[in-house]
């Protein structure tokens, strides 16, 4: 299957993960905080423990648009890394910090979510990519040789988000499946090339 097409499986069996996942933390559900709590400690830099995280992973594992979780190593690193830079992310927030779909909405990246950091707490005047801690993170993640390398710098990222005032969300559907493509040489640079974009790029304003 060509990796656009898989990434975007990817990207939508991470939302459906997480879906439900943001439901139940909304609700104060036990078993959600319980998975959360999985998934967040194989993130936080800890060797994976599979037989801990594995039925949130494989169980209800999508054959017909990933195939055999055996064969795609790839998948299966994007989806793990998603959820557990979600299960970072949402760790004690009162609202959902995923972007779920909605129809109109337009997409919260990595790059732009990694814009907004700081944006009004002085470090990011008037909404300018200026914050060069986030720039230097962001660096070094596209030069990052590993893809556990990149997580690494994604991570911190991710913390800097959960702590900021803003209450920044992310798009998991679309970091998924950038995560996958990331992983592959030919497609690491388009996926750094729409971040750097997104962080960057002021569109113009329109005045009356």
């Amino acid at each position: 299957m060509p990796s656009p097409i898989r990434a975007s499986a990817v990207g939508e069996y991470v939302e459906g993960k997480i879906g439900a996942l943001q439901t139940g933390i909304l609700a104060d559900n036990s078993s959600a905080r319980a998975t959360l709590s999985r998934l967040r400690r194989d993130i936080n830099g800890s060797s994976t423990n599979w037989m801990a995280i594995g039925n949130d992973i494989y169980s209800d594992w999508p054959v017909e648009s990933l195939g055999n979780p055996d064969d795609d190593a790839l998948a299966v690193k994007a989806v793990t890394t998603a959820l557990g830079l979600y299960a970072l992310h949402q760790q004690s927030q009162s609202y959902g910090v995923a972007q779920l779909r909605k129809d109109g909405e337009p997409s919260i990246s990595f790059g732009r979510a990694c814009r907004m950091i700081g944006r009004n707490n002085g470090a990011n005047p008037q909404g300018e990519a200026t914050n060069n801690g986030v720039t230097r993170r962001l660096s070094a993640a596209e030069a990052a040789p590993t893809f556990e390398g990149k997580v690494w710098f994604f991570r911190a990222l991710i913390k800097l988000m959960r702590s900021d005032d803003n209450r920044i969300t992310l798009n998991y559907r679309d970091f998924a499946r950038d995560l996958y493509l990331i992983q592959q040489s030919g497609n690491a640079n388009q996926v750094f090339q729409r971040w750097s974009c997104d962080f960057f790029y002021q569109p113009p304003t329109t005045q009356d």
